[in-house]
């Protein structure tokens, strides 16, 4: 029997699972390894027209049910709802990614204060909120498998322009952690999946100020070789996955400097990190 049939029947059959911002990037690329391992899927972000034609895709070449339900997660009320949709359509998640996220350049100060609430909203509130929908009914189960996508920028010192950027993936991560340690024992696996530079459009999103960047080309990683190293990670039950020798190391050197030499060392750089 090849590895990927093997690991679909094991993983996938009568699975589904949730992708939050599946129309791109890291989202996308987590689609396409949960339906080769056999799972359902319900994919939602904003971009409709996306979806549906990553749904026609999938459906295509691995057989997998697809379902499209689109949410903006600026709205607090989008979660429930989109819940709501799912247990009106008669399924359940198994496995939630919470990928859904973007930048924002520029200061703190110079940006509107409602445009810092949505992307709290974003970036925080709704991967929140959507596991604290989906975890009572995969204890219940037995089974659940949750991905919040934080970033290797959440291990690091922060930097001036990263200012909502740096602190909320920090957050996801001890979320993650934390909450990981509420629903091990009920079989539930909960992984914050920390890459650094990834080829996506999330520079594009982010008003292309990480674009601008120059980094070598051993710091970028694919957004397929992430999700891959994410969905492996969060079905062993590893906490936290950081994807990368060269990302590792970044984070195991500021993890031993003391702590004023980092941001010393972020600050004379003055580079974001993905």
């Amino acid at each position: 029997m090849s590895e990927v049939s093997e690991t679909k029947r094991k993983d996938g059959a009568g699975r589904v699972a949730l992708v939050s911002g599946a129309s791109s990037g890291i989202g996308k690329a987590f689609a396409h390894i949960l339906a080769c391992n056999g799972f359902d899927l319900v994919l939602t972000a904003r971009r409709e027209q996306q979806l549906r034609a990553l749904a026609q895709d999938l459906e295509a070449t691995f057989a997998t049910k697809t379902h499209v339900m689109r949410a903006d997660l600026t709205d607090p009320t989008a979660p429930r709802r989109l819940f709501d949709d799912i247990a009106a359509a008669d399924l359940h998640v198994d496995v939630l990614v919470n990928n859904a996220g973007y930048g924002m350049p520029g200061f703190f100060n110079d940006t509107a204060w409602d445009s810092h609430r949505d992307y709290l909203q974003v970036m925080a509130i709704a991967p929140v909120h959507l596991a604290y929908l989906a975890a009572p009914a995969m204890v219940e189960r037995g089974y659940g498998r949750i991905v919040n996508v934080g970033s290797v920028s959440g291990l690091l010192p922060p930097h001036a322009g990263g200012t909502l950027y740096y602190p909320v993936k920090s957050f996801l991560i001890k979320f993650s952690l934390a909450h990981g340690e509420e629903l091990r024992r009920a079989g539930v696996h909960v992984t914050a999946l920390c890459p650094g530079f990834t080829r996506t459009n999330f520079q594009q999103a982010s008003g292309g100020s990480v674009e601008a960047v120059t980094m070598p080309g051993f710091m970028w990683m694919d957004a397929d070789v992430v999700a891959a190293k994410g969905y492996r990670a969060v079905m062993r039950g590893d906490p936290v996955c950081v994807p990368g020798w060269a990302n590792r190391a970044l984070v195991g050197l500021f993890k031993y400097l003391p702590e004023g030499i980092g941001r010393w060392i972020i600050r004379a750089t003055g580079k974001p990190t993905d």
